[in-house]
């Protein structure tokens, strides 16, 4: 059996984070999948261009991926794709525009005014009877952009969590002076956003055991015994102290004798489900074959973001990637449809909206996120100070236990690191 100082379970942005804090120690890192950077994948395009199946974008809210990205020598792009994205999304119908905008005045009028997130009327409603009778146009509006933001509906939010994702901030549900950002603009990462996470991992320098599930996490002696599956072959690895960047119901799943407190706490954790359809355009100048559609479902919105996220520069000419992706409403609908159907559902919403790329779709490629983003669900609040908690030697990490995007996943890695750094 392997022995290590750490172990770090998860290879995503978290875990990569508390590997830059860890690589003085003796440190490995296990990921069940086939690369690195969990939901930064991202894939290079000839010509410049990329794809990018996950995370897409850093607001200004971001300061702590920007400072990481800039320490890596990360290049970090201007972008508007995302700005002001809930007023692009308002109803065009005249009443229900004027019904959401009173909603959002009330939404703004919450924001300001600081207070336990634990209170039963933050915590304990939905946002959608926060929000109160709406029509169906508007009601739609507020689903859409929470799906959007957190891959929630308004039924499942908490009235704070809707607070939480609404807005030019997504760091707390409060809008005050200390939020931390940054000085730069909404931003993308040139050559995809897997390009952070490839970056960290050079840097931090450590190994890193893919295709390597985590089956079970036992105690052992003054370590931890940690059962893996490697391309169906068993192995264990040992180590004195833990970082489980895994998802909460992984860790929940195989973490043995966690207290009640710590287990309540991750069952609380509910993911929203993605599916990424990126849609790559051909240059101008090149004719692809055209893209051969199959039976897709009618009615479900097989785009989330109206076509917002995309690559940078002339695409009408040059060509790129239009990084579409379907929220958990919709992907919950088709998740098991074939990706024939799913991929061909993209297209025709794709060809409605933009007909002129008809006949210069190059590829269009699948990704299913069965845990996408971490939902600020009714009733997780009780429990959320327990999430980031460590167990004897076991610290977590990952955007759950802080906020659901990137910067919550770097953040919480290094805080893990910290943790585990002040034991050695």
């Amino acid at each position: 059996m392997r022995r290590r100082d750490v172990l770090i379970l998860g290879a995503g942005l978290s875990g990569l984070s508390a590997a830059l804090r860890l690589s003085d120690l003796d440190v490995e890192l296990l990921e069940a999948s086939e690369v690195i950077g969990g939901r930064t994948r991202s894939r290079p395009l000839p010509g410049g261009a990329w794809i990018n199946y996950g995370a897409q974008y850093v607001t200004d809210d971001r300061p702590t991926v920007v400072e990481m990205a800039d320490s890596l020598g990360v290049e970090l792009l201007p972008s508007e794709a995302f700005e002001d994205y809930w007023r692009m999304l308002l109803p065009t119908d005249p009443g229900a525009r004027a019904e959401a905008e009173r909603a959002v005045a009330r939404i703004e009028a919450e924001q300001a005014n600081p207070r336990p997130m634990t209170l039963p009327e933050l915590d304990g409603q939905s946002f959608a009877d926060w929000l109160g009778p709406l029509s169906e146009e508007a009601a739609d509006y507020f689903d859409r952009v929470c799906q959007l933001m957190n891959s929630s509906s308004i039924v499942e939010l908490s009235a704070v969590g809707g607070f939480w994702v609404w807005g030019d901030q997504r760091s707390g549900p409060w809008n005050t002076p200390d939020i931390p950002r940054h000085d730069r603009g909404e931003l993308i990462v040139a050559g995809g956003t897997g390009e952070l996470a490839a970056a960290a991992a050079r840097a931090a320098g450590v190994p890193v055991s893919l295709s390597t599930a985590v089956t079970r996490v036992r105690r052992d002696g003054d370590g931890y015994a940690v059962e893996t599956e490697v391309r169906g072959r068993p192995e264990e690895v040992w180590a004195r102290r833990l970082v489980c960047a895994l998802p909460a119901p992984i860790a929940l799943s195989v973490i043995l004798e966690l207290p009640p407190w710590k287990r309540e706490a991750l069952f609380a954790v509910r993911y929203g489900r993605w599916i990424s359809t990126p849609i790559v355009i051909a240059p101008a100048d090149q004719a692809p074959a055209p893209f051969e559609l199959v039976a897709s479902r009618p009615r479900v919105r097989y785009n989330a973001d109206s076509w917002m996220a995309r690559t940078p520069g002339d695409m009408a000419a040059g060509g790129g990637c239009f990084h579409s992706f379907m929220a958990d409403a919709a992907a919950r609908v088709v998740w098991d449809d074939s990706d024939e159907s799913i991929k061909s559902g993209a297209v025709r919403a794709f060809l409605a909206a933009h007909p002129e790329y008809g006949e210069r779709i190059e590829r269009v490629d699948i990704e299913r996120w069965r845990y996408g983003l971490p939902q600020y669900r009714v009733g997780l609040m009780r429990h959320f100070q327990a999430l980031s908690e460590a167990v004897g030697g076991i610290h977590f990490a990952g955007d759950y236990t802080l906020q659901s995007n990137m910067e919550g996943a770097v953040r919480s890695g290094l805080r893990a690191g910290e943790g585990v750094a002040a034991a050695f």
